[in-house]
């Protein structure tokens, strides 16, 4: 049977133009498959331009991200079981994995604007296999934009078990 969870992260992009790995994520070892089912982004800053948040996939072979804060993903379903995904946010510093792969990407105003990512159906969500040699091994959220020092609210919504 699918769970579905959520993150949520107040993120700050700090440094104009340079990307900055907001969020990630990456199933254990035996667990069931991990799918991405939303990205939202909506900043919150006085100055005009743009924001991207693009999702990334580490292929394997490559070194999995390091470092983050540990967030617990939190079930839509109160009595889901604990997801088996482990996720880290920006709150302290993520080194990105080696291999990295965009896979989509979402644009925001950098002064109030909303930008988003649901895939219509399962089969179209980004997947994340359990497994001693799963592709891809991680998934990462990198944001972008053009000025610095633009605050946002970074969401994910995943499901495990699809």
């Amino acid at each position: 049977m699918p769970y579905f969870y959520d993150l949520e992260y107040s993120a700050t992009h700090t440094t104009a133009g340079t990307p900055q790995t907001q969020a990630a994520g990456k199933q254990v070892a035996a667990g069931a498959t991990l799918g991405l089912y939303g990205l939202m982004a909506a900043a919150r800053s006085l100055t005009a331009g743009g924001g991207t948040v693009q999702t990334k996939t580490n292929t394997a072979g490559g070194t999995v991200f390091s470092g983050g804060t540990a967030q617990t993903p939190t079930p839509k379903e109160p009595r889901a079981p604990a997801a088996q995904s482990t996720w880290v946010n920006g709150g302290t510093a993520i080194t990105a994995g080696t291999t990295l792969l965009v896979r989509n990407a979402v644009g925001f105003a950098q002064t109030g604007g909303t930008g988003g990512l649901q895939p219509i159906m399962q089969q179209a969500a980004v997947q994340v296999e359990g497994g001693t040699t799963p592709n891809p091994v991680d998934i990462e959220f990198v944001s972008n934009t053009v000025t610095s020092a633009v605050a946002f609210e970074l969401t994910l919504e995943i499901g495990e078990g699809i």
